[in-house]
């Protein structure tokens, strides 16, 4: 079967249908049913009995309450049965019988902040079509964003068992919504129950049991894909890809923990909006797509750790663990060092300190000019400091995603030289990343001219000493 979205023209304007254009005979939704949709996505779901297999497809509408507290648009999943027949009189013998919507519910219950604004969609399948989820991406009008994740059993049992709403009559034999036997019509009656009272009164909420976002953050994503990976501990793992209206993808790991935002990805240089994102399951290889060109990305991208064993650990990803030296990709080894779970830290890794060693760089400055001192951030879960000459002068706030901890001196002076190290400490391991000695330009070139001098005599000694050898 192919299924489409296309649009009607009226004189009032265009209303959006979803309409199957080849398969088990054309349908199309009735224009009362939907106001104004948006079209998000739709799949189909297998059930026990062929005849009770779904289609479910998501959008938005213009929301019917009007009244000014009221959000703009209504995110709603719709449902019909995959095998409808349409009506059995003229005016709905081309129309499906088996619609019903509702709401998709993805408020915070600490915060009270609603992301009613449905983004983008994610399918989960799984071996039972009770245990499929849905990945929900929704924004806010405050620029903020959310993942709400949904089972298809709970929107099952919600269409199943739900009143319609404003309906208040007896129900016929054959439910509204209800998917009837191979080769049979929905009964006229049942249809313009449904025709005319499509939305069902339960709304349909993320999984038990805590029924609130897996996280919400003050990003604005726009796409969504999610992989699941075995790690080297026998688990699995799923990632979050969650594209920016910046150009970037924030990759997020579902831990036991919690969700953590390991790594910032800037795909494109020149900021472009990523207009398509497509996962290669087999491959774990992520296709991003703007306007000029698409981009080829590995999901292991091991090789960002560094090759250092405490990096490698605390970055927390499972597609990468330590193994024969390096940081490597669960896929060229299954067994390899990870640190995914609650157990303790200490001792995966040598425990490292700060070296004492005078390994600092010399970076000369001119007076009264400005300088950065740009430190990388590698886990967002890292605390990140700078000292100059062993007092702190910097901490840097990793809550959010950002790739470097900056320090900015606006005018340098004699008090600003001298030096610099930038130390991270994340679950007792400290490191220096950066290490920089600030000189005076001025008077390093003055010592260097000295030194250039002193030898210029020493030179010039040595000869008058050889001629007066000579001429004695």
């Amino acid at each position: 079967d192919i299924y489409s979205t296309i649009k009607k023209s009226q004189q009032n304007g265009k209303i959006p249908r979803f309409r199957r254009v080849r398969g088990g005979g054309e349908l199309y939704t009735s224009d009362t049913v939907m106001q104004n949709p948006q079209f998000v996505k739709a799949t189909t779901l297998r059930h026990e009995e062929p005849h009770q297999d779904k289609i479910y497809y998501f959008f938005r509408e213009d929301n019917p309450d009007k009244s000014p507290e009221a959000p703009r648009n209504i995110s709603r999943v719709a449902q019909l049965c995959k095998e409808d027949k349409g009506g059995t009189s003229s005016l709905s013998a081309s129309k499906w019988t088996t619609f019903l919507k509702a709401t998709l519910i993805c408020v915070d219950p600490i915060t009270k902040g609603n992301f009613n604004w449905l983004q983008d969609v994610f399918f989960v399948p799984a071996g039972d079509w009770r245990r499929s989820k849905v990945y929900g991406l929704f924004t806010n009008t405050w620029g903020s964003s959310a993942v709400c994740v949904y089972s298809f059993e709970d929107i099952d049992k919600v269409f199943r068992t739900s009143k319609l709403k404003g309906y208040h009559g007896p129900n016929p034999e054959v439910k509204p919504g209800q998917c009837v036997s191979s080769g049979q019509h929905t009964p006229s009656e049942t249809f313009k129950i449904a025709d005319s009272h499509p939305e069902v009164e339960d709304r349909v909420e993320p999984l038990s049991p805590t029924k609130s976002p897996l996280f919400h953050n003050k990003h604005r994503y726009q796409k969504i894909g999610v992989h699941e990976v075995a790690a080297g501990d026998g688990r699995r793992y799923n990632v979050l890809y969650l594209a920016t209206d910046k150009g970037s993808i924030h990759k997020i790991v579902e831990l036991p923990d919690g969700v953590q935002n390991i790594m910032e990805l800037q795909v494109f240089p020149k900021k472009d909006p990523i207009q398509s994102m497509i996962l290669d399951h087999k491959r774990a290889v992520l296709y991003v797509g703007s306007n000029r060109k698409v981009v080829e990305i590995p999901m292991d991208m091991c090789r960002v750790y560094r090759s250092k064993c405490d990096s490698c650990l605390l970055a927390r990803d499972p597609y990468c663990g330590w193994h024969n030296g390096t940081c490597q990709s669960v896929y060229l080894h299954r067994e390899v060092l990870q640190n995914l779970n609650l157990d303790p830290w200490g001792g995966k890794c040598q425990k490292g300190d700060v070296k004492e060693a005078d390994d600092y760089q010399n970076i000369t400055v001119v007076p009264f000019s400005r300088y950065f001192l740009n430190c990388p951030i590698e886990s967002h879960y890292a605390t990140y400091n700078w000292y100059h000459n062993d007092s702190l002068i910097k901490t840097c706030n990793t809550t959010h995603p950002q790739q470097d901890c900056l320090h900015f001196i606006q005018n340098v002076s004699h008090l600003h030289y001298g030096h610099y190290v930038c130390i991270s400490e994340e679950d007792g391991f400290r490191q220096a990343l950066v290490k920089e000695r600030l000189l005076n330009q001025l008077r390093f070139m003055s010592q260097k001219g000295q030194a250039t001098i002193t030898f210029a005599s020493w030179l010039q000694l040595l000869l008058v000493v050889l001629l007066l050898e000579l001429f004695h």
